[in-house]
């Protein structure tokens, strides 16, 4: 499969190209394995197999995403959580925070956030976190909370003490259990979110807005920025840019310019 090829499938399901450019090598494996597996021999079978059959197009889809993670990536970002902004959010919608991460891969962005919140100086806030992803996979890996030192090259020594046990002479990390307490993992697309969830904050980083074209982005930004409640905060990813015409997301200061409040209804 070359990248004239790989563009086809990327302009059918909506997909960028410049999104994927660093990444394609391992998803056009998957991709070709999937081909394999339908029996299609070119792009233009496998476009047509896809578009036939909507379990195809889901199984391809699952193919597309892209579970690269680690624990408090972007270290800044969770020192800001931890600093203020987590006590912020509860004191302005009460104690037990609703959160959602959008695209959770393995767990890791769901567990630092409730880390996170465990070393607040407001020993009242309890976090509620609903983690996504579309891979089951990723998240039977997520449950099992075991990773590798890979993935917490960014955790501070006194939290990796405090919150993992060792595992394989430290090769391998598990996360203490009781931080799996208030995570709900559900198998589900970004674009599909809980009906009528109203989280105080959405974290929506690396993922619709580097992966999808445009005119995807805006409709599945619509419907994630419909379960933020007026006051919430959305993180995306820290090179990532909302759409300009989503006027009622504000940065909360030109320092972080990549984490915005609702103020719509305020």
């Amino acid at each position: 499969m070359d990248d004239r090829q790989f563009k086809r499938l990327l302009g059918e399901l909506g997909y960028s190209f410049e999104g994927y450019r660093r990444v394609r090598k391992g998803v056009k494996k998957r991709i070709r394995r999937h081909m394999r597996d339908l029996a299609c021999r070119d792009m233009t079978s496998y476009l047509g197999r896809i578009a036939a059959s909507p379990q195809s197009r889901e199984a391809c889809i699952r193919r597309m995403a892209v579970p690269i993670s680690r624990f408090m990536r972007d270290r800044p970002l969770w020192d800001a959580l931890q600093g203020g902004w987590l006590s912020e959010l509860h004191w302005r919608f009460g104690p037990r925070l609703q959160a959602w991460s959008a695209g959770c891969a393995c767990g890791e962005e769901a567990y630092s956030l409730m880390i996170a919140a465990r070393e607040t100086s407001v020993s009242a806030l309890q976090m509620d976190i609903t983690a996504t992803d579309l891979n089951p996979l990723c998240l039977a890996k997520a449950r099992a909370g075991v990773y590798p030192a890979s993935s917490l090259r960014e955790m501070p020594a006194d939290l990796l003490s405090r919150y993992f046990s060792p595992l394989r002479r430290g090769r391998r990390y598990r996360i203490r259990p009781d931080l799996m307490d208030g995570i709900r993992w559900c198998c589900r697309r970004t674009e599909n979110p809980w009906p009528g969830r109203n989280y105080g904050l959405i974290l929506l980083r690396n993922s619709v807005l580097t992966y999808y074209e445009a005119p995807q982005q805006t409709r599945v930004l619509a419907k994630v920025l419909a379960c933020l409640r007026p006051g919430g905060t959305l993180v995306i990813g820290s090179q990532e840019k909302l759409p300009a015409s989503l006027t009622d997301m504000a940065p909360v200061s030109a320092s972080w310019p990549y984490v915005f409040r609702k103020i719509t209804g305020e």
